[in-house]
C-alpha cells in the first residue's frame, strides 16, 4: 500500500517517469522499485513518509523542477530520511544493493550529497508536519486521482 502511494506522490509531485533512462540498463518500475526497497529495508513506515516530506520539500525549493529519474530521487530520499531517523542504518554500499545495483556506489554518494544541497542540509522533518503530511498523504493518494498539491509549513531547525 506504502509503496503505490509513494509512487502516485512522487510521479504527481515531478511529473517522473515510471520507468528509469535507458542509460540505467534496468527497466524496473517505480511502484515494483519502491516496494522492493520498502520490503528488504524492513524500515519503518515513517521513513517512507518522511521521505516523501523530503520529496516535497525539495519541490518547494524547485518549483518547476520535473524528475529524469523517480527512482534515483526516491532512493536518495528515502537513504536520507533513514538516516536521519534510524540510529543504525545502511551504508551507502548497502543502498546500492537496495537499489538493485541500478546505482554503484560512487552513484549513490553523489545522489546523496547533491540531495543534501538541494535540500539546503534541511533534512529534518517537523512532527507535526509529519503527522499531517502522513495522514493527507495515506487519504489523497490513493485510486486514480485527481491528487492534491500540498503545501506543507517552511522547516524549521530544530532547538540546540
Amino acid at each position: 500500500m506504502y509503496s503505490c502511494c509513494a509512487k502516485i506522490f512522487i510521479t504527481h509531485l515531478l511529473t517522473c517517469p515510471e520507468y528509469p533512462p535507458l542509460s540505467s540498463n534496468s527497466q524496473v518500475k517505480l511502484p515494483h522499485f519502491i516496494a522492493y526497497a520498502l520490503h528488504h529495508t524492513k524500515l519503518h513506515t515513517s521513513v517512507t513518509f518522511a521521505a516523501l516530506v523530503l520529496f516535497q520539500q525539495l519541490k518547494a525549493h524547485f518549483p518547476t523542477a520535473q524528475g529524469s529519474s523517480s527512482h534515483c530521487l526516491f532512493i536518495s530520499a528515502f537513504m536520507l530520511a533513514s538516516k536521519v531517523i534510524c540510529d543504525n542504518t545502511y551504508s551507502n554500499k548497502s543502498w546500492s544493493i537496495i537499489a538493485q545495483g541500478m546505482f554503484q556506489l560512487q552513484e549513490i554518494n553523489q545522489m546523496e550529497h547533491k540531495m543534501c544541497q538541494y535540500l539546503e542540509w534541511e533534512l529534518n522533518v517537523d512532527p507535526v508536519t509529519y503527522v499531517e503530511f502522513e495522514d493527507m498523504a495515506k487519504k489523497d493518494f490513493v485510486g486514480q486521482g485527481p491528487y492534491p498539491t500540498y503545501i506543507l509549513p517552511s522547516s524549521t531547525p530544530y532547538p540546540a
